[in-house]
């Protein structure tokens, strides 16, 4: 029996726009279960991955099947839009499912690709207001242009260090893992952020929804010459992935080498009003908010969790297991990374600035608060 049989165009639907809530198909499988069983008969749920494709096709071109869009074509005469032809679509996905967010859920739920958790080193008050602003003139372009996130290239370095501990430009990646069960967590957590004294590489990379340019290696401390030499790697690389009509948007976060004068004037010069960071006359990146940006809350995580399984030996051991990490990043990751970004400007557009799945480090922390954006109102759940 095919997958058309075997459930209906509603149930289809309905798990779609649940999956566009909650980000988690397991969640969806035991919504789907609640909703369509009963003690007397009991419904098949939909796999994971039957879901998920669902989605994808909704999202690309308008219809939960493949073969719908199909029979659509021949039946009207009329083309379905392709990928980069479904503004329209994606609009409508956008409202239904922001407004779904609003009546059944505080917002959708993050999507976590790694298991470890985010601690910034700074954050202040006045961040807030900023952070709500970029987040809103961005939500602002992708409801003109929604192709406009495929167009996205975020960028941004790491440090990796032999003892497991990553950090980037305002943040820490701790060695220990999330807990499964935050019952378990202090509530209170003091300390004192302290430079790590271990070896470390410091890595380099690019990514947009389809793929990722790097790793590239800084064999020294990044300073803005060596930093504009390695966009010129990259400018190089990026002209040879892309055509003629394409116009990425170039996008690196605050830190004190990516706002020289000789940097902004080289990516004004490549990308002109076309970059997002400090000295942009198209965005300014809010400062201390790495919890936005892909790089940090998908890559550096997702690369540190298949690095450290075992111990490490020396720096040029952990290089080749960071290039050997790169390899497993797919496509599909890479895409929900772009729209979990979305996402996450949606709630920060919401929340008046709040940081999102991350906390301030050394700073009392209640987890309770923290992981209230997971707990779903629905009972059934």
């Amino acid at each position: 029996m095919t997958t058309i049989e075997k459930f209906t165009p509603t149930q289809k639907a309905n798990a779609v726009l649940w999956y566009g809530i909650c980000g988690d198909p397991e969640v969806v499988q035991n919504k789907f279960k609640n909703a369509y069983s009963s003690e007397t008969e009991k419904v098949e749920v939909p796999s994971c991955d039957e879901i998920k494709e669902w989605y994808k096709n909704f999202r690309h071109s308008g219809f939960v099947d493949a073969q719908d869009a199909v029979i659509h074509e021949e039946v009207t005469g009329e083309p379905v839009p392709h990928l980069e032809h479904h503004s329209k679509f994606e609009n409508m996905m956008s409202k239904v499912l922001n407004k779904l967010s609003i009546w059944f859920l505080d917002g959708p739920k993050i999507r976590t690709f790694h298991p470890y958790h985010m601690e910034l080193i700074t954050f202040d008050k006045e961040d807030l207001e900023e952070r709500q602003k970029f987040a809103q003139n961005q939500l602002d372009h992708v409801h003109k242009w929604s192709p406009v996130l495929k167009s996205m290239w975020f960028t941004g370095e790491a440090k990796f260090y032999l003892d497991g501990r990553v950090e980037c430009n305002n943040l820490i990646y701790t060695k220990n893992r999330k807990t499964d069960d935050s019952i378990n967590w202090p509530h209170k957590v003091v300390c004192q952020y302290q430079p790590s004294k271990e070896s470390y590489v410091t890595v380099w990379a690019a990514m947009n929804s389809e793929m990722y340019i790097g790793p590239y290696f800084f064999s020294n401390e990044i300073t803005p010459e060596s930093y504009k030499e390695m966009l010129e790697k990259f400018v190089s690389k990026l002209q040879q992935v892309t055509s003629s009509v394409d116009h990425p948007i170039f996008i690196h976060d605050d830190s004190k080498v990516h706002a020289n004068a000789d940097v902004t004037a080289y990516l004004e010069n490549q990308f002109p009003h076309h970059w997002i960071g400090t000295g942009s006359s198209y965005a300014t990146w809010p400062h201390h908010s790495p919890d936005l940006s892909p790089i940090n809350f998908f890559l550096w995580g997702y690369i540190k969790s298949r690095i450290h399984k075992t111990s490490i030996a020396d720096l040029d051991e952990l290089k080749d297991r960071i290039q050997m990490a790169f390899k497993n990043v797919t496509s599909d990751l890479l895409e929900e990374s772009i729209e979990e970004f979305k996402t996450r400007l949606e709630r920060v557009a919401n929340t008046n600035g709040d940081l999102v799945d991350a906390t301030i480090y050394g700073q009392e922390v209640d987890f309770e608060t923290l992981n209230a954006w997971s707990l779903y109102a629905w009972p059934y759940v």
